[in-house]
């Protein structure tokens, strides 16, 4: 009766171990922008926070860069130069230029939404 219970039981186990869903790897999360601070003047730090903004360096310049000054669809604009870079903070100088209109910030080539912002 034993030997049956434990038949039993590991087969249960077994069965219960094979409906368990596979584990899977994201690629290409959803960059999030969540907030822009505001300089008082030009040459000031701007800080951008968010999610999943990466380490900076994966894929080069050309896949990890902030735009700012372009219109809602991510049009226009200037690439800034980027003081700090980590996986939710980003920091930059705002531009001479100034940069009224949408920021966006592109993290591996995938770009996130866009938060509009009035940069002195």
């Amino acid at each position: 009766m034993k030997r049956l219970a434990l038949t039993l039981l590991g087969l249960f186990g077994i069965l219960v171990a094979s409906c368990a869903p596979a584990p899977s790897i994201v690629t290409n999360v959803p960059v999030t922008l969540i907030s822009v601070s505001t300089p008082a003047v030009k040459g000031d730090v701007v800080v951008l926070q968010g999610r999943y903004f990466g380490d900076g360096r994966t894929g080069g310049e050309a896949a990890n860069y902030v735009l700012v000054g372009a219109n809602a669809e991510g049009k226009g604009g200037q690439k800034v130069s980027v003081v700090d870079w980590t996986p939710t903070r980003i920091t930059f100088v705002a531009p001479e230029l100034g940069g009224n209109g949408w920021v966006f910030v592109y993290a591996g080539g995938v770009r996130s939404n866009g938060l509009p912002t009035n940069l002195p």
